[in-house]
């Protein structure tokens, strides 16, 4: 007997949820005591390096894996508590798309995105075009009789998107779905799932290693690393002010800050007591000419070594590394004056903040 479903505005609520594998010597803990909440129509991210625990914990929505300890529920739906038959339904209400596509070799792109309504309650003209439906929504109608071994690995995930969304799903999750694409190519994938989003309204759970895919189209993001989600919220909230260091991490190199840093930190002459500072400008902040008014008014010479302006979750963002040649004193006035307008800035040389 299964339970009646809950209404609410979560289409997925992960509860107190562990994974322990058993060894030999000890269980290894995959995933410990993680609580993840995700609102219906989000691009929800969930990011880590490879062994965080990232991809096990998504597994456990649909219950592919099984959690240890916790509560697992879809749509106000207890999930293990539900029937076989009940749960084969809720299961298909989410989606999967993979690194390596899953796709049949012996079956055309067609009969791949028809696979999942075969012995379904839809007859054969309606499965067919159904499926050729969601191939012309992928862009790839024309190649609906080609085989997988004939397409490129960037059609090859749009194919496996199409056959994720055969069952009309409310969720879909992404696990590193764009990992083995080219930056070209994985900008297109990245850009057909907000289109996904924003047309059919299906909630995106996307898994990567990569911050640049994050800042792309998700608007809320949780940071995995040993297991645990160490930080977590809004991706330009994150971006601009992350809290754990290997948030910082990722999102330094992502905008390629890491590098110019490294570079930067290298180079004697940066080391003659004039202040290196790193700036964050948010939002409109960004298109102000700060640099030139904090330049005039403090009598100041500034010295950009580094720039970069990106949209994160369709905010302007801005990072800049800068030396700043003058007295001392007069440069954490001016400083000081660039935070009061939203600026944040970090000295690089020196323990001030």
């Amino acid at each position: 007997m299964g339970q009646l479903m809950t209404v609410t505005d979560n289409v997925i609520e992960l509860k107190d949820i562990s994974v322990d594998f058993p060894t030999q010597d000890k269980a290894v803990k995959a995933v410990k005591q993680v609580n993840l909440t995700i609102k219906k129509g989000d691009i929800y991210g969930i990011i880590g390096y490879s062994g965080a625990g990232k991809s096990t914990l998504v597994r456990v929505i649909n219950l592919l894996q099984q959690p240890t300890t916790g509560q697992v529920i879809f749509n106000g739906q207890q999930l293990q508590k539900l029937a076989p038959v009940e749960l084969r339904q809720a299961r298909k209400k989410i989606g999967m798309i993979f690194q390596h596509f899953n796709l049949m070799k012996s079956r055309t792109v067609l009969g791949n995105v028809e696979y999942p309504l075969l012995g379904g309650k839809i007859s054969k003209s309606d499965r067919r075009a159904k499926a050729l439906n969601l191939l012309e929504l992928v862009g790839l109608k024309n190649l609906a009789n080609s085989y997988p071994n004939n397409l490129s690995g960037g059609q090859k995930q749009r194919v496996a998107i199409a056959r994720a969304l055969a069952n009309d799903p409310e969720v879909l999750i992404s696990d590193e779905a764009t990992s083995a694409l080219d930056p070209k190519t994985t900008k297109s994938i990245l850009k057909l799932l907000q289109q996904v989003n924003q047309r059919l309204g299906i909630t995106i759970v996307l898994i990567t290693h990569e911050m640049q895919v994050i800042s792309r189209i998700c608007h809320n993001v949780a940071v995995m690393d040993n297991g645990e989600i160490i930080e977590r919220g809004a991706v330009a909230e994150v971006f601009t002010k992350p809290k754990q260091q290997l948030t910082a991490d990722f999102v330094e190199t992502a905008i390629n800050v890491k590098d110019a840093l490294e570079r930067i930190g290298n180079q004697e002459k940066y080391s003659n007591g004039n202040l290196l500072v790193y700036l964050n400008f948010i939002g409109q902040t960004s298109k102000k000419s700060i640099i030139s008014k904090i330049s005039r008014e403090y009598n100041l010479d500034v010295n950009i070594l580094f720039a970069n302006v990106d949209q994160v979750d369709g905010k302007d963002i801005g990072y800049m590394i800068a030396e700043f040649v003058g007295e001392p004193k007069t440069a954490n006035e001016a400083i000081a004056e660039m935070k009061k307008d939203g600026i944040i800035a970090k000295m690089i040389n020196s323990n001030k903040e």
